[in-house]
């Protein structure tokens, strides 16, 4: 089933519960700088970048709980788009902000977040293979950009939480990815905006399940601002245009 639309409104399968991720109070203290490539934060805290980044094979990777990341307006720059992170939480990893603002480009995924919980606001992603990619995790993914990616925002299948307000612009490929597979994540699109991407504008590919995309807009996306790759007869979905 496809729809090209201006304005859509589509459920795939309506979550029963959705519960958004509380961030505990952070007393203040000092910010650990950041200053060089492959930097490994292997204890909670506060931490900000005090410099640019550039001719990363990985920026920052993230591997215990309880961790603020403030990128403060620099940049983190990759040596290859097919290969390495900009950003990437590993499976330890809990409880996670990543705050912009902030630019990341020329890696194989700009950010990667593969943790327990996560926030992610204001970064910018471009030139990346993959802007932003939730591998799994529950997350808020909010207030972001990805351009001249070849994939904008994609949702993994052990992925949940809401992905609200993104922009998802230019990519070569497609703006917002729910993954198939089986996944039973249960992620909530809401109010992104996808446009003059190569592909679609929003994806729900085969065999996605337990995800919603609400209020969204998707305009001049070059095949389909909105595309639901479930067979017929495997899924049920309902579109309000």
């Amino acid at each position: 089933m496809a729809v090209s639309a201006t304005r859509l409104r589509k459920s795939l399968f309506t979550i029963t519960a959705f519960v958004l991720l509380q961030w505990p109070a952070v007393a203040a203290q000092a910010q650990t700088q950041i200053t060089h490539c492959l930097t490994f934060i292997n204890a909670p805290g506060q931490y900000v970048l005090a410099n640019d980044l550039t001719n990363c094979t990985y920026g920052v990777v993230i591997s215990v709980a309880d961790v603020q990341l403030n990128l403060a307006g620099h940049r983190i720059t990759g040596s290859s788009n097919a290969s390495g992170d900009g950003i990437k939480t590993q499976s330890n990893a809990a409880r996670i902000r990543i705050q912009g603002p902030g630019v990341i480009s020329n890696f194989g995924n700009g950010v990667l977040l593969d943790a327990g919980s996560a926030e992610l606001s204001a970064v910018t992603c471009t030139g990346n293979m993959t802007g932003f990619y939730v591998h799994k995790g529950m997350v808020r993914v909010h207030d972001n950009i990805a351009t001249n990616n070849m994939f904008g925002f994609i949702m993994g299948v052990g992925a949940s939480g809401e992905v609200r307000q993104n922009l998802a612009s230019g990519n070569t490929g497609d703006g917002f990815v729910a993954e198939g597979a089986g996944g039973r994540g249960g992620a909530r699109f809401m109010h992104n905006t996808a446009v003059f991407n190569g592909r679609y504008g929003i994806i729900a590919e085969d065999r996605t399940m337990q995800n919603e995309i609400i209020g969204n807009t998707a305009l001049d996306n070059a095949t389909y601002d909105l595309f639901d790759g479930n067979q017929i007869g495997r899924a049920s979905c309902r579109e309000r245009v």
